[in-house]
């Protein structure tokens, strides 16, 4: 039987993110991965990981007797190893990296060995030294000993708070479905819900129970039969070390791997959540899932609903024919049964058709099954598989539903902790805009507007979410230059040559002040090209067309909207038909046609919605 899961909150899980953040800030390695001990165990299981190479991972627990641990608990400090052949131990955390290098630092909680950081390969292909890396690497380490005593994952701290007991499960065959509709007002909750990561237990079939039908608005469905083991502990207590309570909520992992589970009560979600969006990269994953899931087994329709604490965002719907208007009011339905915090009327849904010329589906689906992705502090992910036939799902089209549900689920996983990163970058962004206000007063109202509308012109162009982080920051940021110049020069209402020249050169200014913040996006090229031109008549270096950079083009557009609509530079105001008019007169020559064209679509569409 495998160890008890690590408990471990969604608050303690950004911490320990956190920690491997600094470590590439502030010691430089390339890769790194956090290890906590199990309470009452010897094994170390990842908590998290950053750096290793798509399809690669370090491994996801250290057992004990490990000859690592042997020799860490041995050497009881930090230390480096610069030739790893001769440390066969080290083989498995090697991936990716023809010549790793490693600094292993143990950490201890009151004289108890609780967690080990493994970082790997300096910038730059340097060494680690340890008399440079370890001060560092210990003030990182306290501050994690900190949040481990905050939270009291270890010594003598009180348990989680037991679930409610588990409903009574057959010894033997499949799950009966009620017979009646289970009524889904306030006092109503989901019996279970299969989850992604069921599968993943190698010691035995799931056994979990059933949801009860669709609300009554629409004709009950069938949900899969699983066969129930008979005797011993339920796969989840064997996940997760505890029994799953009545609302049967055993989720995938905050981390991606199976040992972690964010065992806490949900936080509440902010009643005032705007409406977001999907980022395409997501979408696309997405589509590309649910299209296989298609070909190999009969479905009608795969939908999937990603929770966001601060946003009510679209639930995505793929199908290979189009779905008649009762169909998707259906989808929503269902998707409305499992979502507490979200009314109908306030979810929407993107659809994919593969084959959008066929005729509509039409009628009611007689089968579905609902797919619990990730549960995380503020609510869970969702899938949700339709078949209109009145035919059960088998047990291995089950194990493939969720085995593409595990997949989807990390990809999401890892799409938020690239958001958290984002985060941070941002928030060092603001600072140093702040710090600017007492100079130059305008400078950080005006770099907030232009961000804002390169964003959401970037999400219109669905460039990448990388690209979409990289012009975000870029456009808060593309003017930090002008913080070098005198700022006397810069209010004065004209300027003769020279001063011009010395404006001009803000971008470069720019560039060479943020070089060492090592974005891992594209920033600083964006910015210093932020003021080329689509002709090859802008400066610094005169670039052309889509020799610029799309980040850079998309900010010289709405900067020149910002100043005109703003009056900024001694200029009057002008209206908003006015400068989309000047705008557009300039595609082709100063901006990007496409850009141009892009951004007068959105500003209507802001326009009309006033």
């Amino acid at each position: 039987m495998p160890p008890p899961a690590l408990i471990l909150g969604e608050a303690l899980a950004n911490r320990c993110s956190q920690v491997l953040y600094r470590c590439l800030e502030e010691v430089g390695s390339t890769k790194g991965a956090l290890y906590l001990r199990t309470p009452n165990q010897g094994a170390f299981e990842v908590v998290s990981f950053y750096g290793w190479p798509r399809g690669t991972r370090p491994p996801v627990s250290i057992p004990e007797g490990h000859p690592l641990l042997v020799h860490t608990q041995r050497e009881r400090r930090a230390f480096v190893v610069s030739d790893a052949s001769d440390s066969p131990e080290l083989a498995a955390f090697g991936q990716g990296g023809e010549w790793p290098r490693y600094l292993i630092t143990p950490v201890y909680l009151t004289g108890e060995w609780v967690g080990l950081l493994i970082q790997r390969d300096r910038i730059k292909g340097g060494t680690f030294d340890v008399e440079r890396d370890e001060p560092p690497t210990l003030a990182i380490c306290g501050d994690l000993v900190e949040a481990l005593r905050e939270f009291r994952l270890y010594g003598a701290s009180p348990r989680p708070e037991a679930p409610p007991p588990v409903l009574p499960i057959p010894a033997a065959g499949p799950v009966a479905m009620p017979s009646s509709p289970v009524p889904t007002g306030p006092g109503s909750v989901p019996l279970g819900l299969p989850t992604a990561s069921a599968i993943i237990d190698e010691v035995a079939p799931v056994a979990e129970r059933l949801l009860p039908p669709a609300p009554v608005t629409t004709p009950p469905m069938r949900t899969p039969e699983i066969p129930v083991p008979t005797g011993g502990p339920s796969a989840q207590e064997r996940m997760y070390g505890f029994p799953v309570g009545q609302d049967g909520y055993a989720a995938l992992p905050w981390e991606p791997d199976r040992t972690l589970s964010a065992w806490v009560a949900p936080a509440p979600v902010s009643p005032e959540r705007k409406r977001g969006m999907v980022p395409p990269e997501q979408r696309a994953f997405f589509w590309e899932i649910a299209g296989l899931l298609s070909q190999i087994l009969s479905t009608a329709a795969v939908a999937l609903w990603i929770d966001d604490p601060e946003e009510i965002r679209p639930i995505l719907a793929y199908s290979t024919l189009p779905l008649s208007p009762d169909l998707q009011q259906q989808i929503l339905a269902h998707a409305t049964f499992h979502l507490p915090t979200v009314r109908q009327q306030d979810l929407r849904l993107i659809t994919r058709v593969e084959m959008a010329e066929s005729p509509s589906l039409s009628g009611a689906f007689a089968t579905y099954m609902p797919l619990l992705l990730n549960e995380t502090l503020h609510g869970h992910d969702l899938m949700l598989v339709f078949r209109q036939e009145d035919q059960s799902f088998s047990i291995s089209e089950i194990e493939a539903i969720q085995q593409l549900g595990r997949i989807l689920g990390l990809h999401m996983q890892e799409a938020r902790l690239h958001e958290r990163y984002h985060h941070a970058f941002l928030s060092v962004s603001h600072r140093i805009l702040q710090s600017s206000e007492g100079r130059m007063p305008t400078l950080r109202p005006h770099s907030l507007a232009t961000a804002r509308l390169a964003r959401d012109l970037a999400l219109k162009l669905e460039l990448t979410t990388e690209e979409v982080e990289a012009v975000s920051i870029a456009a808060i940021l593309h003017d930090v230059g002008l913080l070098m110049l005198d700022p006397q020069m810069l209010s004065k209402p004209e300027l003769n040559g020279e001063e011009l020249m010395k404006v001009r050169s803000h971008p470069e200014l720019a560039a060479v002040f943020l070089k060492d913040l090592r974005f891992p996006f594209d920033v600083v090229k964006m910015i210093r090209h932020h003021h080329e031109r689509w002709d090859g008549q802008g400066y610094p270096d005169g670039l052309r067309e889509t020799g610029i950079p799309i980040g850079s083009r998309i900010i010289g557009l709405i900067e020149a909207y910002e100043v005109m609509t703003s009056g900024k530079g001694y200029r009057r105001p002008k209206g908003f038909r006015q400068v989309l008019s000047e705008l557009a007169n300039e595609a082709g020559a100063q901006f990007d046609p496409k850009v141009v064209q892009a951004f007068c679509e959105l500003m209507a569409r802001k326009g009309g919605q006033g």
